[in-house]
């Protein structure tokens, strides 16, 4: 069973900013975040073509809850977390779980 933190980022006040800066410089520190087995983003959209309530949403998993805590603890978990504060300025809300449920 894996462990699985997902991230919501609400819509930003400028997205070419939020892109630039996710992909070149927090993504490349997040990276560096040990114990990670899986990591997935994309950005979000709505069938009926309305704004989302988040831009994108990522989702960094791990073997389990304690593996998540002590790669959170780390220098490089800290300093990802530390990070959103530079360009998330929609907010972002982050969600711990497990992964109880798996079907094809």
């Amino acid at each position: 069973m894996a462990y699985r933190i997902s991230i919501g980022y609400k819509q930003p006040t400028d997205p070419e900013a939020f892109d630039s800066y996710y992909y070149e410089k927090h993504l490349p520190l997040a990276s560096q975040i040990p114990g990670v087995t899986r990591f997935a983003a994309g950005k979000t959209e709505t069938f009926d073509g309305t704004t989302p309530d988040n831009y994108l949403i990522a989702e960094i998993s791990f073997e389990s809850k304690e593996q998540a805590l002590a790669a959170l603890a780390t220098p490089e978990g800290q300093a990802a977390t530390a990070d959103l504060g530079n360009f998330a300025t929609g907010g972002a809300a982050l969600h711990f779980s497990n992964e109880d449920i798996i079907a094809p």
